[in-house]
Order: C-alpha cells, then structure tokens, then sequence
C-alpha cells in the first residue's frame, strides 16, 4: 500500500520546523551567564518557547565578581542593563548600584571616538546600554539624554541598514515615539526585514500601511527563511529571524474575535480572585479591585497570556493641544483595547460619550489601529444597564466587541466598608447559624 502524498503545507511546515530548530541550536550555543549574543537574543525572545532552559542572566553565579575590573566598561553595563530588565533575582540592589556608577563613569567618556570603536556601533551593547539607561532612570536620569545625543551625533555610523534600524528603535525606546518607516519592498535582506518586523511588534515603528505592508513583510520572513542557510547566520541574526518567525506564527492563528474570547474569560478568571474572611484565617489576603488601574492590571494579565505584541498604555498621535494613551494596544490586529470602571448604573451614560468621544482622537489617523474594543468593569452589578450600553457602543463604526463583566460575589460592592466580610462569605455564615 502506498503511503499518501504529502500535502504541499506539510512539507512546508517542515521545512519551516527543521529551520527553527538550526535557529535554536545557534541560540543554544550562546546561552551561557552574561554572554551578550545570549543576552540578546533573550532578550528578544522574551514571550516565545524554545527548545532549551535559558542561562544567561550574568547575576547568576560568580559573573558579577569575575568582572569586578571592568564594571565600567560598556560590554559589562550592557549585560547588566539585560539582567536589571529580565531579572527579578535578589541580588539586584547590588547591580543596580553598580550599573549606576559605571554609566556615570561612561558618560565621562566620547561615545563616538576617532577609531569608531565604540559599544554605539555594536548592537548587542547598544541595546543593552539603551536597556541600562532605562532601569537608571530614577537614580541617573541625565543618560537618556546622554545617550539621545549620542544617536543624533553626526559621527554615528550605521554602516548597513542594521544599524540603522536598530537606531531607530532604541531612540523610539528613549522617546516613546515610533519612527515610521519607510515601504517594506525597498528592502531586500532578510535579517533588515526581521529587525523591522520587531520593531513593529514592539512597538517602536510603525508602517504608513500596516494592513498591506505587515502581511507582506510576514510572508517574505518566512519565504525567505526557508531559503536560508539557517547555520550561516550569527546568533544575533538567529535571534532576530528565530522572535519574527515565532511571532509571526503565533499572530496567524489569532484574529481580532480572539481578544474578545479571551476577555469574555474574565469573570471565570475572577474565581480565585482573593478576599479572605478575617474570621477565617490569621493573616488575610484581600485583592482589592476599586479602581480602572486595578482591572486594567487583571487584564493585562489576561491578554499577555495569549498575544505577544501587547502593548501597555499605547501612546497615540497628539490632537490639538491634547496627548492620548489607550490602555492597551494589539499592532498586529490594528486593535486598541480601552477599559473603564463603573461604579454606578448612572455611570454608564458617562462611559459611552466617553468612548465616543475617545474613538475619533484615538483612531484620527488610522495607521496602525483601526479598531475598538470596550471592556467595562461593573463594580455596581447594574445587569439591567449592559445591554442598553452595548449596543450604544457597537453603534459607533469603529467599535467591534463590548465585553461588560460584573463584579465577582466575594468581593464587596463600591463604598462598602473594607474591614468586614465579602457579601457571600456573609451568606455562608448565616447559613451555618440557621
């Protein structure tokens, strides 16, 4: 009997499968403590499963004491900005106060020297530094403008669209304001593309066509990795193919109806939301939801779980003389996810002028995001009032999904006095009494 044909998808997913794995297998070979290749393809590979544990965080083991004569050196900063992003370890007091004093020192030095030898021209450091100078902020704020002018030196020499691009990224990162980047089709390499498609994912970029120009790039990434000599590539060009390649594949399976899938799952969730009795345990835990910040958080929790490119708190083009920031952002989908805290039936009225009102300035310019969905916390329980604002709300053209979820039963009403027993552990109790 013979064995039937593969269908062309098949083998491609083969293809496609076999190429990951000599992806993983350069990224493996850096995966040691403070190694900069490892650190950054950790880095951006943050959201992704691979094939292997990762072990490069350098406050792991003796890294930090190894390097006790170079701590301000611009490769030891750059490692240490990766672990002070990724690592939540306790010895971080110790890096902090070392990563301060060392990009002090830096400072002191030209960025751009004569012999262009210099962690600016080198994107694992530049990253990383870029990375430091974020998790300094409180302490040193003046290197952000340090490095900013470094960016804008005429002396920066990005030799090759790499550079470039990475640029654009880290100075986005510094400023909070995407570059916008130019027609995808002028580039013909494949790790320019990659470098491209995550700044896009992070947000740092956006396409002046994202519905025609982000697919097309997706498609060209994964024809052009199938036509690689994946084992020829170095582990920051891995790295960049192996985060577009897992990104992409995951954002195909996933469409807009998803999201509002995944926050329909919200009050299901809110099981084991926390809200001890006192009078059951010595030291109670109680999750107060009282506020937007609070579901906004649950949310977030929620929605990181399923789509990588999340974005927190997505600044938006300035209308007038006013600055916006939706709460959360899907780029890939072209999707903006607002959310709002009612504490009252007469709060709902207020809630849809305020998504009207916030739907023109969000979506003004229609690049990236096209769409709305709406995710309203009822603190008040007030049922009879979610149909009325869900249809007001899906009235409006750029609103696809409202999702209106009430408050769980353990957790007491708005105005309620905190020191006393959730509503139904109050009902359990006279229950027990009768």
């Amino acid at each position: 009997m013979n064995s039937p044909t593969p269908e062309a998808s098949e083998i491609v997913a083969q293809q496609l499968g076999s190429q990951l794995v000599v992806l993983e297998r350069s990224l493996a070979s850096a995966n040691r403590p403070g190694n900069l290749d490892g650190l950054f393809a950790h880095h951006l590979l943050q959201g992704i499963d691979v094939s292997f544990t990762w072990d490069v965080n350098p406050l792991n083991g003796p890294w930090l004491d190894q390097h006790a004569d170079r701590l301000g050196d611009a490769p030891v900063l750059a490692a240490l900005g990766y672990a002070r992003t990724h690592s939540t370890r306790h010895g971080n007091d110790v890096a902090q106060t070392t990563l301060v004093n060392g990009l002090r020192n830096l400072m002191r030095r030209d960025p751009l020297p004569a012999d262009g030898v210099t962690f600016m021209h080198d994107p694992r450091q530049l990253l990383g530094i870029a990375l430091a100078a974020a998790a300094v902020e409180a302490e040193l704020p003046q290197v952000r403008e340090w490095l900013l002018e470094a960016l804008a030196d005429s002396r920066f020499r990005a030799d090759g669209a790499h550079l470039e691009l990475l640029r654009r990224h880290v100075r986005a990162m510094l400023t909070d304001q995407a570059s916008i980047l130019p027609d995808p089709a002028s580039s013909g390499d494949l790790v320019d593309l990659a470098l491209t498609h995550l700044m896009v994912t992070a947000g740092t970029a956006r396409f002046v066509d994202p519905d025609t120009d982000l697919p097309r790039v997706q498609r060209r990434i994964l024809t052009g990795l199938l036509r690689t000599d994946a084992g020829e590539l170095s582990v920051g060009e891995a790295a960049l193919l192996r985060s577009a390649a897992g990104r992409i594949i995951d954002s195909t399976m996933l469409s807009r109806n998803h999201v509002g899938v995944v926050l329909r799952r919200f009050p299901a969730a809110m099981k084991r939301w926390r809200w001890d009795d006192p009078a059951d345990m010595k030291h109670p835990i109680r999750w107060e939801v009282s506020s937007e910040r609070e579901v906004q958080d649950i949310v977030w929790i929620l929605l990181r779980a399923v789509f990588d490119d999340l974005v927190d708190e997505e600044p938006l083009p300035q209308l007038g003389h006013s600055s916006y920031r939706s709460d959360f952002g899907l780029p890939h989908l072209g999707v903006l996810v607002e959310i709002k805290y009612v504490r009252s039936a007469g709060e709902f009225k207020h809630i849809e002028k305020q998504v009207f009102e916030d739907s023109v300035a969000y979506l003004r310019d229609r690049t990236t995001y096209k769409k709305i969905i709406v995710f309203i916390y009822d603190a008040s329980s007030s049922v009879q009032e979610h149909d009325v604002t869900t249809s007001a709300l899906l009235a409006l053209e750029d609103v696809i999904d409202v999702v209106i979820v009430s408050r769980p039963s353990q957790l007491p009403p708005p105005g309620a006095d905190l020191g006393g027993t959730s509503p139904a552990a109050r009902r359990s109790r006279t229950k027990k009494a009768a």
